[in-house]
């Protein structure tokens, strides 16, 4: 693994950025402000102004459908985003009568469907809930969580990985090969013994290596399939949010954060989203599939 290097790759503050999206086909970085309520972007090249959408409802994962297209999950539902016109058609509705509840960690799975995970807005005990979005099918496959974070997948190891951030442990279970549906029981991948962090956002590389947002410990740690510590990248950041690859040849770590007025150190930096260069086996995140 080569030396990297980490940079602002925007300084606007989020309030709590999060689910980066990088969409290849429109060479652009997608990430929200789940506080907020707020889609925002920035082309790469040529390089632009960050772009912000104020959403109707609370948008807090993301994935790439078409070239014309996001899948965006939100506080009611998963719909089908038109990038240009910000017209969206839905495709489900997801506890969108219960006012106490919000969606949260979402990501594309490599099988074309979506997953999205769901809490209490006061992150109650073992009320989080982590939906599959597949073949215009949508199915509860975990229940029982807190604060569910950190969806993403490995299909050659035919694994799906999550979070719950209260508990300060990382949960893999098996999926079938052929449709991605999930096998059930999950099996602890990693505990951290510090449960002050929170382990949130997640993505994996080429050669499996999980790579970790640490809520709280202003670092992205990468983990081996097995679930050794290979690298610890400290950011200026306290609260980092959520990592994908992004590029032409997914040569960048990108990393979202949160905002934290009790940091004194870098508080201007405190909610930038991050660039980090120098990592090496990225890959980029694969379309939902209609």
């Amino acid at each position: 693994m080569t030396d990297s290097s980490v940079t602002v790759f925007s300084n606007l503050q989020n309030t709590l950025g999060e689910s980066p999206l990088w969409h290849p086909l429109l060479n652009t970085l997608f990430w929200v402000d789940i506080e907020q309520n707020l889609l925002l972007s920035k082309r790469l090249s040529p390089e632009g102004e960050v772009t912000q959408v104020k959403m109707l409802d609370t948008v807090s994962a993301l994935a790439w459908l078409d070239e014309a297209h996001l899948i965006i999950g939100t506080s009611t539902g998963i719909y089908k985003y038109h990038v240009a016109s910000g017209v969206r058609q839905t495709l489900t509705l997801l506890e969108n009568t219960q006012l106490t509840r919000r969606a949260n960690d979402g990501r594309a799975d490599p099988w074309g469907g979506f997953w999205l995970s769901t809490m209490d807005r006061d992150a109650h005990t073992g009320e989080g809930k982590i939906y599959r979005f597949y073949q215009n099918s949508l199915k509860c496959v975990i229940e029982g969580l807190t604060i569910p974070n950190g969806l993403c997948f490995d299909k050659a190891r035919s694994r799906a990985y999550y979070c719950d951030s209260k508990t300060s442990c990382i949960f893999t279970l098996n999926v079938n090969q052929q449709s991605g549906e999930p096998i059930l029981p999950a099996r602890v991948f990693y505990q951290f013994k510090n449960t002050q962090v929170d382990p949130d956002g997640c993505v994996i590389d080429a050669q499996g290596n999980l790579w970790l947002a640490v809520w709280n410990l202003g670092c992205v740690m990468c983990l081996s399939p097995q679930g050794e510590v290979i690298k610890t990248q400290p950011i200026a950041a306290i609260k980092p949010t959520s990592v994908v690859f992004g590029g032409s040849d997914a040569q960048w770590l990108f990393v979202t954060s949160a905002d934290d007025s009790k940091v004194k150190t870098n508080q201007s930096l405190q909610g930038n989203v991050f660039k980090i260069t120098g990592i090496q086996n990225g890959q980029l995140e694969p379309p939902v599939i209609l």
